[in-house]
Protein backbone atom coordinates (compact mmCIF):
# COMPACT_ATOMS: atom_id res chain seq x y z
CA UNK A 1 0.00 0.00 0.00
CA UNK A 2 1.45 3.54 -1.00
CA UNK A 3 1.73 6.23 1.47
CA UNK A 4 -0.85 8.45 2.70
CA UNK A 5 -3.72 6.00 1.41
CA UNK A 6 -3.43 6.41 -1.90
CA UNK A 7 -3.36 2.63 -2.63
CA UNK A 8 -6.09 0.63 -3.67
CA UNK A 9 -8.67 1.34 -6.13
CA UNK A 10 -11.10 3.33 -3.66
CA UNK A 11 -9.42 6.47 -1.88
CA UNK A 12 -10.46 6.03 1.68
CA UNK A 13 -11.98 9.44 2.01
CA UNK A 14 -14.43 10.27 -0.67
CA UNK A 15 -16.44 13.60 0.01
CA UNK A 16 -19.11 14.67 -2.32
CA UNK A 17 -18.67 17.96 -4.96
CA UNK A 18 -20.56 20.83 -2.51
CA UNK A 19 -23.56 22.93 -4.59
CA UNK A 20 -22.03 24.68 -7.69
CA UNK A 21 -18.38 23.46 -7.15
CA UNK A 22 -15.58 23.42 -9.76
CA UNK A 23 -13.72 20.48 -10.46
CA UNK A 24 -10.54 21.86 -10.01
CA UNK A 25 -12.06 22.65 -6.42
CA UNK A 26 -13.76 19.31 -5.52
CA UNK A 27 -10.07 17.93 -6.38
CA UNK A 28 -8.25 19.94 -4.06
CA UNK A 29 -10.54 19.17 -1.06
CA UNK A 30 -10.66 15.14 -2.14
CA UNK A 31 -6.48 15.85 -1.93
CA UNK A 32 -6.96 17.27 0.86
CA UNK A 33 -9.62 15.33 2.84
CA UNK A 34 -6.91 12.23 2.30
CA UNK A 35 -4.15 13.74 3.73
CA UNK A 36 -2.15 13.82 0.77
CA UNK A 37 -0.74 16.83 -1.17
CA UNK A 38 -2.62 18.22 -4.53
CA UNK A 39 0.14 17.21 -6.81
CA UNK A 40 0.67 13.64 -5.07
CA UNK A 41 -3.15 12.99 -6.31
CA UNK A 42 -2.76 14.08 -9.65
CA UNK A 43 0.43 12.39 -10.13
CA UNK A 44 -1.72 9.45 -8.58
CA UNK A 45 -4.31 10.39 -11.34
CA UNK A 46 -2.33 10.67 -14.35
CA UNK A 47 1.23 10.68 -13.47
CA UNK A 48 4.06 13.16 -12.70
CA UNK A 49 3.50 14.23 -16.17
CA UNK A 50 -0.07 14.86 -16.13
CA UNK A 51 -1.30 17.82 -17.34
CA UNK A 52 -3.51 19.31 -14.81
CA UNK A 53 -2.53 22.43 -13.32
CA UNK A 54 -1.04 23.68 -16.23
CA UNK A 55 -4.33 23.32 -18.07
CA UNK A 56 -7.58 24.84 -17.77
CA UNK A 57 -9.42 21.49 -16.22
CA UNK A 58 -12.41 22.33 -15.47
CA UNK A 59 -12.68 24.09 -18.96
CA UNK A 60 -11.30 21.02 -20.64
CA UNK A 61 -12.22 18.35 -18.49
CA UNK A 62 -10.50 15.81 -20.10
CA UNK A 63 -12.27 12.34 -20.19
CA UNK A 64 -8.81 10.79 -18.38
CA UNK A 65 -9.37 12.79 -15.32
CA UNK A 66 -12.89 11.94 -15.10
CA UNK A 67 -13.03 8.39 -15.20
CA UNK A 68 -9.64 8.11 -12.99
CA UNK A 69 -11.69 10.53 -10.24
CA UNK A 70 -14.66 7.98 -10.80
CA UNK A 71 -12.87 4.94 -9.99
CA UNK A 72 -10.53 6.24 -7.26
CA UNK A 73 -13.99 7.66 -5.76
CA UNK A 74 -16.86 5.74 -6.43
CA UNK A 75 -18.40 8.66 -7.97
CA UNK A 76 -20.38 8.38 -11.09
CA UNK A 77 -18.16 10.22 -14.37
CA UNK A 78 -21.73 12.07 -15.01
CA UNK A 79 -21.67 13.52 -11.35
CA UNK A 80 -18.14 14.55 -12.01
CA UNK A 81 -18.74 16.12 -15.43
CA UNK A 82 -21.13 18.09 -13.60
CA UNK A 83 -18.88 19.68 -11.59
CA UNK A 84 -17.07 20.92 -15.02
CA UNK A 85 -17.17 24.49 -16.78
CA UNK A 86 -18.11 21.99 -19.54
CA UNK A 87 -21.02 21.27 -18.48
CA UNK A 88 -22.23 24.73 -17.79
CA UNK A 89 -21.51 25.58 -21.54
CA UNK A 90 -23.86 23.07 -22.24
CA UNK A 91 -26.51 24.27 -20.24
CA UNK A 92 -26.27 27.75 -21.31
CA UNK A 93 -25.64 26.59 -25.30
CA UNK A 94 -22.31 28.91 -25.62
CA UNK A 95 -19.37 28.68 -28.21
CA UNK A 96 -17.32 26.53 -25.78
CA UNK A 97 -14.22 25.62 -27.78
CA UNK A 98 -11.96 23.73 -24.82
CA UNK A 99 -9.10 24.70 -26.65
CA UNK A 100 -9.65 28.04 -27.26
CA UNK A 101 -11.73 31.08 -26.26
CA UNK A 102 -15.51 30.24 -24.90
CA UNK A 103 -18.15 32.54 -25.11
CA UNK A 104 -19.43 33.99 -21.37
CA UNK A 105 -16.40 31.88 -20.08
CA UNK A 106 -13.45 33.93 -17.88
CA UNK A 107 -10.17 33.01 -19.11
CA UNK A 108 -7.30 31.96 -16.44
CA UNK A 109 -4.26 32.76 -19.20
CA UNK A 110 -2.08 29.81 -17.72
CA UNK A 111 1.36 29.98 -17.79
CA UNK A 112 2.82 26.86 -15.95
CA UNK A 113 1.49 26.73 -13.16
CA UNK A 114 0.90 30.26 -12.62
CA UNK A 115 -2.48 32.40 -13.58
CA UNK A 116 -2.39 35.38 -15.71
CA UNK A 117 -5.21 36.33 -16.02
CA UNK A 118 -7.86 37.45 -13.44
CA UNK A 119 -10.29 34.23 -14.57
CA UNK A 120 -11.74 33.48 -11.33
CA UNK A 121 -14.09 36.02 -9.36
CA UNK A 122 -15.18 35.25 -5.74
CA UNK A 123 -17.72 36.55 -3.20
CA UNK A 124 -15.57 37.54 0.20
CA UNK A 125 -18.91 36.43 2.24
CA UNK A 126 -19.09 33.36 0.89
CA UNK A 127 -15.64 32.39 1.57
CA UNK A 128 -16.16 33.83 5.24
CA UNK A 129 -19.08 31.64 5.58
CA UNK A 130 -18.46 28.74 3.96
CA UNK A 131 -17.95 26.19 6.98
CA UNK A 132 -15.10 25.05 4.20
CA UNK A 133 -14.60 27.09 2.04
CA UNK A 134 -14.60 25.81 -1.57
CA UNK A 135 -14.71 27.50 -5.34
CA UNK A 136 -18.22 28.06 -7.26
CA UNK A 137 -18.39 26.93 -11.12
CA UNK A 138 -20.65 30.50 -11.10
CA UNK A 139 -17.33 32.28 -10.38
CA UNK A 140 -15.72 31.72 -13.83
CA UNK A 141 -19.21 32.91 -15.88
CA UNK A 142 -18.04 36.30 -17.54
CA UNK A 143 -21.65 37.59 -16.79
CA UNK A 144 -22.04 36.66 -12.70
CA UNK A 145 -20.83 39.60 -11.59
CA UNK A 146 -23.02 39.30 -8.69
CA UNK A 147 -23.44 37.01 -5.63
CA UNK A 148 -26.86 35.70 -6.14
CA UNK A 149 -26.45 34.16 -2.16
CA UNK A 150 -25.51 37.84 -0.77
CA UNK A 151 -25.97 40.65 -3.55
CA UNK A 152 -22.31 42.47 -3.71
CA UNK A 153 -20.18 42.39 -6.42
CA UNK A 154 -17.66 39.76 -7.28
CA UNK A 155 -13.93 40.23 -6.97
CA UNK A 156 -11.15 38.75 -8.96
CA UNK A 157 -8.22 39.67 -7.74
CA UNK A 158 -6.61 39.62 -4.10
CA UNK A 159 -6.90 43.39 -2.99
CA UNK A 160 -3.56 43.23 -0.79
CA UNK A 161 -1.27 41.48 -3.30
CA UNK A 162 -3.31 42.24 -6.35
CA UNK A 163 -2.75 38.40 -7.92
CA UNK A 164 -5.12 36.34 -9.17
CA UNK A 165 -6.64 33.61 -6.71
CA UNK A 166 -4.45 30.68 -7.06
CA UNK A 167 -6.65 28.19 -4.39
CA UNK A 168 -4.75 24.83 -5.62
CA UNK A 169 -1.14 26.19 -4.68
CA UNK A 170 -1.94 26.12 -1.15
CA UNK A 171 1.11 23.86 -0.15
CA UNK A 172 3.11 24.37 -2.57
CA UNK A 173 6.78 25.19 -2.05
CA UNK A 174 6.91 23.00 1.17
CA UNK A 175 7.63 19.59 0.42
CA UNK A 176 6.08 18.09 4.01
CA UNK A 177 3.18 20.31 4.09
CA UNK A 178 0.13 18.34 4.03
CA UNK A 179 -2.22 20.60 5.77
CA UNK A 180 -2.69 23.44 3.66
CA UNK A 181 -4.34 26.71 4.60
CA UNK A 182 -8.23 27.15 3.65
CA UNK A 183 -9.27 28.16 -0.20
CA UNK A 184 -10.09 31.47 1.15
CA UNK A 185 -6.44 32.39 1.84
CA UNK A 186 -4.43 34.08 -1.23
CA UNK A 187 -1.86 31.79 -2.22
CA UNK A 188 0.58 34.72 -2.90
CA UNK A 189 0.25 36.24 0.24
CA UNK A 190 -1.68 34.93 2.80
CA UNK A 191 -4.14 37.32 3.06
CA UNK A 192 -7.80 35.98 3.97
CA UNK A 193 -9.52 36.78 1.18
CA UNK A 194 -13.07 36.47 3.23
CA UNK A 195 -12.23 39.91 4.59
CA UNK A 196 -11.73 41.59 1.40
CA UNK A 197 -14.57 44.50 0.82
CA UNK A 198 -17.26 43.70 -0.18
CA UNK A 199 -19.41 46.39 -2.64
CA UNK A 200 -22.37 46.49 -3.83
CA UNK A 201 -23.84 47.55 -7.03
CA UNK A 202 -27.39 49.26 -6.97
CA UNK A 203 -29.71 49.84 -10.22
CA UNK A 204 -31.58 52.83 -10.30
CA UNK A 205 -34.54 51.47 -10.97
CA UNK A 206 -36.25 47.22 -9.04
CA UNK A 207 -37.42 46.28 -13.03
CA UNK A 208 -33.73 46.66 -14.31
CA UNK A 209 -32.38 45.05 -10.67
CA UNK A 210 -34.79 42.32 -10.81
CA UNK A 211 -34.05 41.75 -14.98
CA UNK A 212 -30.28 41.82 -14.43
CA UNK A 213 -30.17 39.23 -11.27
CA UNK A 214 -32.80 36.79 -13.00
CA UNK A 215 -30.55 36.80 -16.17
CA UNK A 216 -26.97 36.57 -14.12
CA UNK A 217 -28.32 33.52 -11.82
CA UNK A 218 -30.18 31.23 -14.90
CA UNK A 219 -27.12 28.92 -15.03
CA UNK A 220 -28.77 26.85 -12.19
CA UNK A 221 -31.96 26.32 -14.44
CA UNK A 222 -31.24 26.77 -18.02
CA UNK A 223 -34.28 29.45 -18.81
CA UNK A 224 -34.80 32.91 -18.35
CA UNK A 225 -36.79 35.70 -18.18
CA UNK A 226 -36.79 39.61 -19.69
CA UNK A 227 -39.45 41.79 -20.88
CA UNK A 228 -42.43 39.39 -19.15
CA UNK A 229 -41.51 36.26 -21.67
CA UNK A 230 -39.69 33.20 -20.39
CA UNK A 231 -37.31 31.61 -22.73
CA UNK A 232 -36.42 28.06 -22.41
CA UNK A 233 -33.43 28.36 -23.90
CA UNK A 234 -31.04 30.59 -22.14
CA UNK A 235 -28.91 30.93 -25.84
CA UNK A 236 -31.80 32.71 -27.10
CA UNK A 237 -31.39 35.80 -25.20
CA UNK A 238 -27.51 35.22 -24.19
CA UNK A 239 -27.21 35.72 -27.95
CA UNK A 240 -29.07 38.79 -28.15
CA UNK A 241 -27.22 40.51 -25.18
CA UNK A 242 -23.83 39.53 -26.77
CA UNK A 243 -24.81 41.17 -30.13
CA UNK A 244 -25.72 44.37 -28.32
CA UNK A 245 -22.63 44.13 -25.62
CA UNK A 246 -20.56 44.03 -28.59
CA UNK A 247 -22.22 47.19 -30.16
CA UNK A 248 -21.93 49.07 -26.79
CA UNK A 249 -18.31 48.51 -26.31
CA UNK A 250 -17.83 49.23 -30.06
CA UNK A 251 -13.98 51.09 -30.71
CA UNK A 252 -16.46 52.63 -33.89
CA UNK A 253 -19.26 55.02 -33.55
CA UNK A 254 -21.74 52.51 -33.61
CA UNK A 255 -20.14 52.47 -29.57
CA UNK A 256 -22.13 55.82 -29.25
CA UNK A 257 -24.77 53.57 -27.97
CA UNK A 258 -23.20 52.89 -24.69
CA UNK A 259 -23.63 57.28 -24.48
CA UNK A 260 -27.12 56.94 -25.24
CA UNK A 261 -28.05 54.11 -23.40
CA UNK A 262 -25.82 55.26 -20.13
CA UNK A 263 -27.49 59.25 -20.29
CA UNK A 264 -30.83 57.37 -20.02
CA UNK A 265 -30.12 55.37 -17.11
CA UNK A 266 -28.10 57.78 -15.28
CA UNK A 267 -28.70 61.12 -16.12
CA UNK A 268 -26.40 62.54 -13.42
CA UNK A 269 -23.24 61.49 -15.01
CA UNK A 270 -21.97 57.55 -15.46
CA UNK A 271 -18.71 55.89 -15.77
CA UNK A 272 -17.11 55.51 -19.44
CA UNK A 273 -15.62 52.55 -20.59
CA UNK A 274 -11.74 52.04 -19.79
CA UNK A 275 -11.29 50.88 -23.19
CA UNK A 276 -13.03 50.30 -26.89
CA UNK A 277 -13.04 46.59 -28.59
CA UNK A 278 -11.68 44.57 -25.69
CA UNK A 279 -13.80 41.05 -25.36
CA UNK A 280 -15.98 41.00 -22.79
CA UNK A 281 -14.29 38.63 -21.48
CA UNK A 282 -11.17 40.13 -20.53
CA UNK A 283 -12.79 43.51 -18.91
CA UNK A 284 -12.81 43.89 -15.19
CA UNK A 285 -16.05 42.79 -12.81
CA UNK A 286 -17.10 46.96 -13.06
CA UNK A 287 -17.50 46.95 -16.52
CA UNK A 288 -19.17 43.42 -17.48
CA UNK A 289 -21.41 44.00 -14.45
CA UNK A 290 -22.30 47.50 -15.94
CA UNK A 291 -22.06 46.41 -19.86
CA UNK A 292 -24.69 43.47 -18.67
CA UNK A 293 -26.73 45.43 -16.95
CA UNK A 294 -27.27 48.02 -19.55
CA UNK A 295 -27.91 45.50 -22.81
CA UNK A 296 -30.98 43.92 -20.47
CA UNK A 297 -31.90 47.66 -19.67
CA UNK A 298 -32.00 48.71 -23.84
CA UNK A 299 -34.30 45.15 -24.44
CA UNK A 300 -36.78 45.44 -21.57
CA UNK A 301 -40.52 47.42 -22.65
CA UNK A 302 -39.43 46.06 -26.39
CA UNK A 303 -38.92 47.95 -28.64
CA UNK A 304 -39.55 51.35 -27.87
CA UNK A 305 -36.56 51.66 -25.80
CA UNK A 306 -34.43 49.88 -27.92
CA UNK A 307 -35.49 52.01 -31.12
CA UNK A 308 -34.99 55.28 -29.05
CA UNK A 309 -31.44 54.48 -28.17
CA UNK A 310 -30.43 53.32 -31.35
CA UNK A 311 -31.84 56.51 -33.16
CA UNK A 312 -30.12 58.50 -30.81
CA UNK A 313 -26.77 57.02 -31.41
CA UNK A 314 -27.03 56.40 -34.87
CA UNK A 315 -26.19 53.26 -34.65
CA UNK A 316 -25.84 50.74 -38.05
CA UNK A 317 -29.04 48.45 -37.95
CA UNK A 318 -27.35 45.86 -40.25
CA UNK A 319 -24.62 45.84 -37.14
CA UNK A 320 -26.36 44.06 -35.03
CA UNK A 321 -27.32 41.36 -37.28
CA UNK A 322 -23.23 40.76 -38.42
CA UNK A 323 -21.72 37.25 -37.47
CA UNK A 324 -24.39 34.75 -36.01
CA UNK A 325 -27.24 36.52 -37.23
CA UNK A 326 -28.99 33.13 -38.44
CA UNK A 327 -28.87 32.13 -34.34
CA UNK A 328 -30.48 35.38 -33.32
CA UNK A 329 -34.23 34.84 -32.34
CA UNK A 330 -36.97 35.55 -34.58
CA UNK A 331 -38.32 38.71 -32.93
CA UNK A 332 -35.07 40.37 -32.31
CA UNK A 333 -34.14 39.73 -36.32
CA UNK A 334 -37.76 41.05 -37.44
CA UNK A 335 -37.38 44.18 -35.14
CA UNK A 336 -33.62 44.86 -36.47
CA UNK A 337 -34.97 44.25 -40.56
CA UNK A 338 -37.89 46.59 -39.87
CA UNK A 339 -40.38 43.74 -41.37
CA UNK A 340 -43.88 44.87 -41.09
CA UNK A 341 -44.89 41.66 -38.37
CA UNK A 342 -45.48 41.86 -34.91
CA UNK A 343 -41.99 42.29 -33.30
CA UNK A 344 -43.37 41.55 -29.69
CA UNK A 345 -40.68 39.46 -27.86
CA UNK A 346 -41.14 35.58 -28.00
CA UNK A 347 -39.17 32.35 -27.41
CA UNK A 348 -39.93 31.50 -30.61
Amino acid sequence: MLAHGLGGDVLPVHPRSRPDELLSSWLVRLARANRIKVHALCARLGGNMAPVWNRDIDRMAPSWLIERLSTLTGRSSEEIYQTTLADLADKIDTDHHPNGNSTWILPLGIWHRQRLKFGLQFCPICLRTDEDPYIRRSWRLAFYTECEHHHTLLLDRCPSCGKAHAYFRGELGDRDAVRAPSMAICSHCGFDLGFAPADRFEWPDWQTTVAVRTLQFMNDFGWSILGGKTYEKSADILLVLRRVITILSSPTKDGQLYDAVADQIWPQGYDLLGSRGEPYERRGVAERNRLFGMAIWLLQEWPQRFETCVQIADVRRSYFLSQASSRLPTWFVSQIRGDHRPAAMSSQ
